[in-house]
């Protein structure tokens, strides 16, 4: 009969292709047949399916109405009291505590700290006990496995720090379970960190600190990372992943057409097909720089995402600092990449008062952008990596070294001396920003030296610039600001950016 087979019921129950998700097309799984009904039992069976769905469908709101009939607005937001200060370093590579000595070299530079009402850095290593960790080395690292005491964390609060950002190629070098007792220090310990936790939304979340002059929003994302240390989100009963917040991107590799014909056959690319070696894609140009440049493009996915955050910790609160950790094009670069400086901006429009930028382990440019100020990269802080007492059996493979010939002291010299030995690594900057009516009104650049001339402990560990190194960090940060229009005088060995407020 025509009705045994109504199209509406059909289309109920039998959805045939389903819509597309992710760019590919999903389409039912088929089910083994079932038994032969009369015409009876198959209209009262949809009949019963067809009641169940409009009892659902009315005990569920009605998805298809936006926002549930409600008009969604932006939510004003009263910008930071005037007078407000901001002060920030880059990588906080602190392994022990070490205020003290700080204190005794350079108390001036400890007093910055105190004195601003927030001030931040990038917590660049895992804090545990090996004694009682449930933690491992994991069998890729940032770089270095490294590991603090985590007596630091109470170090660094003293120190005046109160913010920390905890996304970056470091966050899970000793596995989730060191990424865990971390966090647990960090909280005990008294500062407030973003940018990693058990999930993707947990690491995507902003964090916030209350002060006198209003609410401090910090959102905390890293570009570069590990391929296990990227966080995500559950999905059913598939738990989430622990991990960083990562703003991923796609490195396109941008070579003359003869060498693509080359990399083609390397990688045995069909004629016409997209050219991907050794885990990147490449594409020809007609005027390459040599040997090859390097195109970025940022993943939409996480780039609406942290912006979203972004706006929501605006909405929130009366400040907000963006931090990114950011290598890119490389540790030997002093220029960031252009997708760094589009993303900064964008994260200046979507509500953020100030980006921090770290990873290269040197100074970049300084950018006014919109009134807010872009920090791409501020360097170090602290540069302890020399001094690591425990170190995995794969660091020593990793370099060809004997452990029974060589102590943790000397595998990390060697390789610190073919990888950190650049002056510029260790010479940086305090920079602390005043804010006037929701603006940046003046920066502040206070020259430190973590001690390039110093062997044993002491390297690596700030301290007040001499006049001379002083004159040389703040020259440089005129060369590598100079482009982005930024003006920095030098003032009493001091760097000063002055902003007109409107």
């Amino acid at each position: 009969m025509a009705h045994d087979r109504d199209p509406l019921l059909l289309s109920q129950f039998n959805p045939g292709r389903g819509p597309r998700a992710g760019g590919i097309a999903v389409q039912a799984m088929p089910t083994a047949p079932v038994e032969q009904k009369t015409h009876r039992g198959r209209l009262i069976t949809a009949l019963c399916l067809l009641g169940s769905i409009v009892l659902a469908s009315a005990a569920l709101p009605a998805v298809a109405q936006p926002a549930g009939g409600i008009e969604i607005r932006p939510v004003p937001s009263a910008p930071v009291a005037d007078g407000f200060t901001f002060a920030a370093v880059g990588d906080l590579i602190y392994l022990r505590p070490m205020l003290a000595t700080i204190e005794r070299r350079a108390p001036a530079m400890v007093k910055l700290l105190r004195d601003a009402d927030v001030a931040f850095g990038n917590f660049e290593t895992s804090v545990l006990h090996l004694s009682s960790t449930k933690g491992a080395p994991q069998a890729e690292s940032g770089g270095t496995w490294m590991l603090g005491d985590p007596a630091v964390v109470a170090d660094l609060a003293r120190m005046g720090f109160d913010i920390v950002s905890h996304a970056n190629n470091h966050a899970t070098d000793w596995g989730a379970e060191g990424l865990f007792e971390t966090l647990d220090h960090l909280d005990k310990g008294g500062l407030i960190a973003a940018g990693t936790g058990r999930n993707l939304a947990a690491a995507r979340a902003p964090r916030y600190l209350d002060v006198p002059a209003g609410r401090i929003a910090l959102v905390a994302a890293s570009s570069s990372f590990t391929g296990m240390s990227r966080a995500s989100d559950p999905l059913g009963e598939v738990p989430g992943r622990p991990g960083v917040n990562a703003l991923r991107t796609e490195r396109i590799g941008q070579v003359a057409a003869a060498d693509m014909e080359v990399l083609a056959r390397l990688a045995g690319s069909k004629p016409g097909a997209p050219v991907r070696f050794s885990g990147m894609r490449y594409e020809p140009v007609s005027d390459p720089k040599s040997p090859m440049a390097i195109r970025y493009i940022v993943n939409k996915t996480d780039e609406i995402a942290n912006l979203r955050s972004v706006r929501q910790s605006h909405q929130n609160g009366n400040f907000v600092a963006f931090s990114l950790h950011n290598h890119e094009p490389g540790n030997d670069s002093p220029m960031p990449a252009p997708f760094a400086v589009e993303f900064a901006h964008k994260t200046i429009d979507a509500g953020a008062d100030i980006y921090l930028g770290h990873g290269p382990h040197q100074l970049r440019g300084i950018e006014i952008y919109k009134g807010k100020p872009i920090f791409y990269s501020l360097g170090n802080f602290a540069m302890m990596n020399n001094s690591l007492d425990d170190v995995p059996a794969d660091m020593y493979e990793q370099f060809g070294v004997d452990p029974a010939n060589a102590t943790a002291p000397e595998l990390l010299q060697a390789r610190n001396g073919r990888s950190f030995a650049d002056p510029v690594l260790f010479e940086s900057v305090v920079a602390v920003s005043s804010f006037a009516k929701g603006r940046v009104a003046e920066i502040r650049l206070y020259p430190i030296d973590l001690g390039t001339s110093v062997d044993g402990a002491a390297r690596g560990v700030p301290g007040n610039a001499s006049p001379a190194v002083a004159r040389r960090i703040l020259e440089r940060l005129q060369r590598l600001s100079a482009p982005y229009g930024t003006t920095i005088a030098i003032e009493g060995g001091v760097g000063v950016i002055r902003v007109p407020v409107q």
